[in-house]
């Protein structure tokens, strides 16, 4: 099993979101990404390379992954429309 960190700047965009939104998150975490995170997260490209994002619903979470230390962290929770932006 993966643990599952937020970096500080994620944490307080998750604390930002509604609480059924959080609730949601925390669901997904659960029972997808910290049992088997490679099925789940999705490589992106250009200059968010090295970066995985994970999707829940109109969610997206922006991950970094270690398989050998079997370690998730998220760096960046927001909706999708503002997920990629800065």
């Amino acid at each position: 099993m993966y643990k599952i960190e937020f970096g500080q700047r994620a944490k307080k965009q998750f604390y930002k979101l509604s609480r059924e939104v959080q609730e949601r998150l925390t669901k997904a975490i659960d029972e997808k990404l910290s049992v088997n995170p490679k099925e789940y997260l999705i490589p992106l490209a250009g200059n968010k390379a090295g970066l995985y994002k994970f999707r829940v619903g109109d969610y997206r979470l922006l991950c970094s992954r270690d398989d050998e230390e079997l370690h998730v962290l998220v760096v960046k929770v927001k909706h999708r429309r503002e997920v990629y932006r800065g």
